[in-house]
C-alpha cells in the first residue's frame, strides 16, 4: 500500500539498483516492463543513479539492451537505497506529520518545499488514511496503534530517517540479548544483520511508545500467540534476562509480532527442518481455514506433490507475517512481475480475497509481498523435481537453498552429492572445504564474489531463474568420463 504514494521515480530507482546489485546486470526492456514505462524512462533512472553513487559505483556499462554495474562491496545494499528513499518528499512529510507536526506551514518550511508542492502532499497523505481508514471526519489521521509503529519502522528501515524512534544503548542492548537468547534456545536460528536490526528498532520504537500509547489485542490473537514455542521462549527469555523492554503483556505480543515476521536462517538441514515442522504446526495445521487455503493455491496452481515442502515453505513466512493483521507495513525489497507472472498473481490474489471474505478475515494484504510468493509458486508452477544427488551451496535463505538443491538433484549428472550444510556467505564455504581437492560451489548473486575461485575451487552464481542454465553448464564442463569423477573435473 506505501509503495503507491511513493513517488515513482524514487520507486523505480530503488528497484533498478536493487536489481543491479544483486544481479550485476539487467535488461533495460525487462525492467521497463515490470515498472510499466518505456525503455528511455529506465535509461535516464539509470543515469541519475549513476550521478548519485559516483564512489559506490566502480564499474558501469550500459548498451541498447542491457546495463551492467559493479557496486564497492563496503557499501550495502540498504544503506545505497536509504539514500534513494530519503529524496521521497511524501516520506519524509509523512514522517513529521505522523511524529506530531501537523502544521503544514511548519513541515513545508522544514523540508523546502513549495507551498503547491505541500498542498500536494497532503493530498496524497490524506488519501493514504482514508484508504487505511485512519481519517476523521475533521481530516485528523488517527491510524490504529499497531500500524503507527509499523509505519515508523518501514519509513526508518526504508529512509534511515529514526527521527520517530530515539536511540536507546540500554534497550537497544537488552534487544540484542533477547534475539541471541532465541537462537541460542530455537533450533539454532541465525537472524542475519539485516532482520536484527528491524527487530532492535522496533523494540526501541515499542518502550519509547508504550510510556503513552497503548496497544489492543484481541483474546482471539493473544490466544493464537500463547500456543506458540516462540512466545513462551521470548517470555522465558525477558523473564531469565531481567529485561525491562516490555512494560506489559500487550507489549509482550508486540515483541512476538516482531520476531514472528521476519525472516531467519540455520546452517544444519536437520536443525532446520525440525524449526520448519514446529512453526508449520502453529502457525497452518493448528488451523483449518489456513490449510484450506494452502490447499486452494496448491490445486488451483497444478502445483506438484513432488514440490510439497517448498510451497509449505513459500506460504508459511507469508501467512505467518499475518497475525494480529500487521503485515501490510512489514518492511521488505520490492517484488516486480514479469507480463507472464502477472496471472498468476491475479489468481493468487483472487484466491486470498475468496478466502478472507468467506472467513470474513480482517486481514490487509501486502501486495509486495504476494508478488514475493508469486515469484516463489511461479517457479514451483512450472517446475517437478524427480531424483536425487550432490555439492555445496550458498544461499542467502532456506528457501532459496532448498530451490537449488531441489534443482541441482534433478539436472546434474548423477556424480555430485550435495551437502545438507546451509552457508550464507563465501568466505564460509570457502574456508569450510578448504581441505578439498576439488570442490564446486553453486553461490547465490547476491553472495557471489569473482575473487574467491582457484585452481580448485570452481564457482558458479546462480540465481532462481537461472539455476536451469547453471546446472547444464556444471554438466557440460564438469561431466566426468568413463573414467571416474576424480579424474576427469578439470577446473
Amino acid at each position: 500500500m506505501l509503495e503507491r504514494y511513493i513517488e515513482k521515480n524514487i520507486f523505480r530507482q530503488v528497484y533498478l539498483c536493487q536489481q543491479l546489485y544483486q544481479k550485476k546486470e539487467i535488461e533495460l526492456q525487462t525492467m521497463a516492463e515490470r515498472l510499466n514505462v518505456c525503455t528511455v524512462t529506465i535509461t535516464n533512472d539509470l543515469e541519475v543513479l549513476r550521478e548519485s553513487f559516483t564512489r559506490e559505483i566502480t564499474t558501469f556499462e550500459k548498451n541498447r539492451n542491457t546495463c551492467s554495474v559493479s557496486f564497492d562491496p563496503t557499501y550495502s545494499l540498504l544503506e545505497l537505497t536509504q539514500r534513494i528513499y530519503r529524496r521521497s518528499d511524501f516520506l519524509r512529510v509523512l514522517n513529521d506529520y505522523l511524529i506530531g507536526n501537523t502544521h503544514w506551514s511548519e513541515i513545508a518550511e522544514k523540508e523546502f518545499l513549495s507551498t503547491s508542492k505541500i498542498y500536494q502532499i497532503r493530498a496524497d497523505i490524506f488519501a493514504f488514511a482514508e484508504e487505511l481508514g485512519c481519517l476523521q471526519q475533521d481530516r485528523q489521521i488517527k491510524p490504529r496503534e499497531k500500524d503507527l509503529r509499523y509505519l515508523f519502522l518501514a519509513i526508518a528501515r526504508y529512509t534511515g530517517d529514526r527521527s520517530a524512534i530515539p536511540f536507546n544503548k540500554v534497550v537497544a542492548a537488552a534487544a540484542g540479548k533477547l534475539i541471541d537468547y532465541v537462537e541460542d534456545h530455537f533450533f539454532a536460528r541465525d537472524y542475519p544483520t539485516s532482520e536484527r536490526e528491524i527487530i532492535i528498532l522496533g523494540i526501541q520504537l515499542g518502550t519509547q511508545r508504550a510510556r503513552h500509547s497503548t496497544l489492543q489485542f484481541s483474546e482471539e490473537e493473544k490466544a493464537s500467540a500463547r500456543q506458540t514455542p516462540l512466545f513462551r521462549l521470548l517470555q522465558e527469555g525477558i523473564k531469565t534476562l531481567d529485561s525491562t523492554i516490555c512494560a506489559n503483556e500487550e507489549e509482550l505480543f508486540y515483541v512476538y509480532s516482531l520476531f514472528n515476521a521476519r525472516n531467519y536462517l540455520c546452517n544444519n538441514l536437520e536443525l532446520l527442518q525440525k524449526d520448519f515442522e514446529v512453526v508449520y504446526q502453529n502457525h497452518i495445521q493448528r488451523y483449518p481455514e489456513i490449510e484450506k487455503l494452502l490447499q486452494e493455491l496448491r490445486s488451483s496452481l497444478n502445483i506438484s506433490p513432488e514440490n510439497e515442502l517448498l510451497l509449505k515453505k513459500a506460504f508459511l513466512p507469508f501467512i505467518r507475517s499475518t497475525w494480529a493483521d500487521m503485515q501490510l507495513f512489514q518492511p521488505d525489497l520490492i517484488y516486480l512481475l514479469d507480463k507472464d507472472q502477472l496471472e498468476l498473481y491475479q489468481t493468487i490474489q483472487t484466491i486470498l480475497d475468496k478466502w478472507s471474505a468467506v472467513g470474513q478475515t480482517t486481514i490487509h494484504w501486502n501486495t509486495n509481498l504476494i508478488r514475493k510468493m508469486t515469484l516463489i509458486l511461479d517457479l514451483l508452477h512450472r517446475t517437478t523435481f524427480d531424483e536425487n544427488i550432490e555439492l555445496y551451496i550458498v544461499a542467502p535463505s532456506d528457501f532459496n537453498f532448498l530451490y537449488y538443491r531441489k534443482q541441482l538433484e534433478t539436472l546434474l549428472d548423477d556424480h555430485f552429492v550435495i551437502s545438507n550444510m546451509i552457508y550464507n556467505t563465501l568466505d564460509e564455504v570457502v574456508d569450510d572445504v578448504f581441505f578439498c581437492s576439488r570442490r564446486v560451489i553453486v553461490c547465490d548473486t547476491a553472495l557471489y564474489q569473482a575473487d574467491l575461485g582457484s585452481e580448485n575451487t570452481l564457482i558458479f552464481p546462480v540465481s532462481l531463474k537461472t539455476i536451469d542454465e547453471t546446472c547444464i553448464a556444471i554438466n557440460q564442463i564438469l561431466r566426468p568420463s568413463k573414467k571416474g569423477f576424480a579424474n576427469s573435473l578439470s577446473f
